[in-house]
């Protein structure tokens, strides 16, 4: 790449960075969620200034967290990566970390990123247009306006992803793996997603390399993932008794429900949230959308229709690529089953939150699937434009309107 074009992806990055935070900033100005606001939902500033004090359990009385009951203690349910993060701050500020301002730092990152991972692809001139589709016309619009435990923990998840996904294409094992088990550290079911990080890296193997050999000369790309995996079975192990429990099984609401955490008894019915059209009760009446637990997922997601069409065209003209072509549905497909074998699908916010973290996987492929037709830009503005439109409305409405 010459330095005219390091010129080009920089200021396309920081275009994509800064046209996400214009948009945030204009949901701010009409709920009042800016950066400064109070987080009463800090579950891992909490658990950041606990470890800080020497303890592994949460003191105090906190009703409206999901804590774990274990024994006679309570304990952070989530796992526990983004308290890594807050670690320096909460030595400096407590447990009033600044987290809705580290999420829109978090968000600003990964929006440069993507543009960095559709430039690796394509030098078509449409990165800023589709990096801002997944940003504004996705329901991530709505996790990324404050720094509450469950939205923080996706921010960061979505982020990390996108940064393991560029490395990985770029040849660069140690952050590529590194990163990635940073994501599953937010969100544990991410690392399905290793089989396309590793089907990256081989193809990015010096020519006439084997696996044996590749493993020799390579060995040390699994160091940052297994000190992060050790401390994350460490930390369960200490607290559970067990190093794959972080929690969640010991949390009040799973411990009365009859069928626990998981269940094939949720599908059915997660599977119609995920499908179930808001509700309209006339020609007169305004629309009355779900604020919690899920709804049509192309209504919120419109960027599922040029995934899906880029998909089939590219199954159908590009057999090269049939491990991505595969792979990357059946994966995803994998998400979503287990996900809706689970109890809830996030409680309270607008859009389908969960199916966010099966973006960056599926934006990557369609930066690998996007055609080049002119038309297909086209055809695909409207969808982001009503995406964009739905969602930041939508945002604002819930979160000024919703009690």
């Amino acid at each position: 790449m010459s330095r005219a074009e390091r010129g080009d992806a920089v200021r396309l990055c920081l275009a994509a960075a800064f046209s996400v935070g214009a948009a945030l900033l204009a949901v701010m100005l009409f709920t009042g969620y800016f950066p400064g606001r109070p987080n009463e939902y800090n579950s891992y500033a909490l658990q950041a200034s606990a470890w800080l004090e020497g303890h592994l359990d949460i003191l105090g009385s906190y009703p409206h967290l999901e804590l774990a009951l274990f024994g006679d203690r309570q304990y952070v349910s989530f796992p526990p990566f983004p308290s890594y993060v807050l670690l320096p701050f909460a030595a400096v500020w407590g447990t009033q970390t600044p987290d809705a301002a580290i999420s829109l730092a978090v968000t600003a990152l990964g929006a440069a990123y993507a543009c960095r991972l559709y430039l690796r692809e394509r030098q078509d001139g449409q990165g800023l247009f589709w990096v801002l589709f997944l940003y504004l016309g996705t329901g991530y619009v709505f996790i990324a306006m404050n720094g509450y435990v469950w939205f923080l923990a996706q921010t960061m998840c979505f982020t990390l992803s996108v940064m393991s996904l560029f490395y990985a294409r770029e040849g660069k094992g140690c952050p590529a793996l590194t990163l990635w088990a940073c994501a599953v550290g937010c969100r544990p079911m991410t690392a399905l997603y290793l089989p396309v990080l590793l089907y990256l890296l081989w193809g990015s193997r010096p020519a006439g390399t084997d696996l044996p050999g590749l493993i020799r000369r390579r060995w040390y790309w699994c160091v940052g993932p297994l000190v992060l995996a050790a401390s994350y079975m460490a930390l369960n192990m200490a607290r559970f008794g067990s190093p794959l429990e972080f929690g969640h099984t010991f949390l009040p609401e799973f411990q009365r429900a009859e069928h626990g955490q998981f269940s094939l008894a949720y599908f059915s019915d997660n599977l119609n949230k995920l499908l179930r059209m808001p509700r309209w009760q006339g020609s007169s009446e305004p629309v009355m959308f779900y604020t919690g637990n899920g709804m049509a997922f192309w209504l919120i997601d419109p960027m599922f229709f040029p995934l899906a069409a880029a998909w089939i065209m590219a199954l159908w003209k590009r057999r090269e690529d049939l491990f991505l072509l595969i792979a990357l549905p059946v994966l995803s497909a994998a998400y979503v089953f287990v996900l809706c074998c689970h109890r809830t699908l996030g409680g309270w916010y607008f859009g389908n939150r969960y199916l966010l973290d099966l973006m960056p996987w599926l934006f990557y492929g369609f930066c690998r699937w996007k055609p080049e037709e002119p038309r297909f830009l086209q055809a695909s503005v409207p969808f982001a434009v009503f995406g964009a439109a739905l969602n930041l409305i939508g945002s604002v409405a819930v979160y000024n309107y919703w009690i």
